[in-house]
């Protein structure tokens, strides 16, 4: 085993990383993102990825890298918010955010007429479009990112976020008076047809689509915070980063799960089996257990949906009572529970078959706590 250190563990998840020192990789993401800004046109992007691949952490990195090397000279004002901000759950609430996160960027300080618009106490949809073209005026680019943006098309935003917010965004950013970099699980075309919408918004600007990482981004994050800290060494035994890239399989979450464990098992003289059970059960909670699978369209979807996806969900609910069972028994005590369920709703088993199946499966799982009730 490792020596203990004194040094923190440089691994986190499964929450967004702020820390500059855990962040690696998406170089080539970074520059697209940077590409679209500074072009001779600029064009709104979206980041598009499925849950927990690092849509976060890359715009936040972004912003915070945007204004470590920003100066009054920058023609750039770059600022960050996110849609789980309860202070914009409305139209015009947001309009108040952005315009307060403007009012502190350096290069708007700098500008009288500015400062005087962005302190005005109420804000509404002609009062933003107004700031943002005086912006214009004054050669700035406001640069908005923008998170968890898919949260627009949820039942309690959407009564708020009416066609004219979206016409209103898609007027400023078509005149290149502003820029947006948004995040959302699915590509935004995908929300205007999901809900009808028509506003040419959702036609503009280009798609960043974040994927796993590369073999060396992967290498890279298992090393830290060697290459990110001056002088450091990486924090895990070289067996441990061969075993973080194993069950990591380039997923940046994943890995970062995976080096927390290892870290904690090396500084607490705790085994890799012990490791690899926190890693499991915490990899399916964060990765697999967020929304019951969604119901495809085409009966290939479907029979992988019900015969895979969903014995995978229903089986993990059992994990939830704290059973440690493989991938593969996992689904196969899903499909069971499955056929079980419709036999006994389509009448071919009755009920008390049904609770005998059930009570066994629990006390099977849960005798030690059940106790009694499984002797009866």
């Amino acid at each position: 085993m490792a020596p203990r250190s004194p040094s923190p563990c440089p691994f986190s998840a499964p929450s967004m990383l702020k820390n500059p020192d855990s962040f690696v990789g998406r170089k080539e993401e970074l520059k697209f993102i940077e590409n679209q800004m500074t072009g001779p046109q600029p064009t709104s992007v979206n980041i598009v990825g499925p849950h927990k691949i690092g849509k976060s952490s890359l715009l936040w990195h972004f912003y915070k890298r945007c204004n470590r090397h920003s100066n009054n000279s920058s023609p750039y004002a770059v600022i960050y918010l996110s849609f789980q901000d309860g202070e914009c759950q409305e139209e015009n609430s947001l309009y108040q955010k952005l315009a307060q996160e403007l009012s502190k960027v350096p290069i708007i300080q700098t500008k009288p007429s500015l400062v005087t618009v962005f302190q005005a106490p109420d804000w509404n949809r002609s009062t933003f479009a107004k700031a943002i073209r005086l912006c214009e005026e004054e050669k700035i680019l406001p640069v908005l990112c923008i998170d968890k943006f898919e949260a627009l098309f949820q039942d309690s935003y959407r009564e708020k976020f009416d066609e004219g917010f979206y016409d209103n965004l898609h007027s400023l950013i078509n005149h290149s008076s502003m820029m947006l970099v948004l995040i959302s699980i699915e590509p935004l075309d995908f929300y205007r047809t999901q809900n009808k919408l028509t506003s040419s918004f959702f036609n503009v600007g280009s798609e960043c689509l974040l994927k796993k990482f590369s073999e060396a981004e992967a290498k890279k994050l298992v090393d830290l915070p060697q290459g990110n800290i001056v002088g450091a060494r990486p924090a895990l035994t070289e067996k441990n980063q061969q075993l973080a890239l194993q069950w990591g399989e380039e997923h940046p979450v994943r890995l970062q799960l995976a080096g927390k464990y290892l870290w904690e098992a090396q500084q607490n003289s705790k085994s890799v089996k012990w490791a690899k059970q926190q890693f499991q059960y915490q990899s399916r909670k964060v990765l697999e257990l967020q929304t019951r699978p969604k119901r495809p369209q085409k009966l290939g979807q479907w029979l992988r949906w019900l015969f895979w996806d969903v014995p995978f969900w229903v089986g993990n609910l059992t994990t939830g009572f704290w059973l440690k069972l493989d991938d593969l028994f996992t689904r196969i005590t899903g499909i069971i529970v499955i056929v079980v369920l419709i036999m006994f709703v389509r009448g071919v088993i009755p009920g008390d078959i049904v609770s005998d199946f059930f009570k066994k499966l629990l006390c099977n799982s849960l005798g030690g706590l059940l106790g009694k009730w499984c002797d009866g």
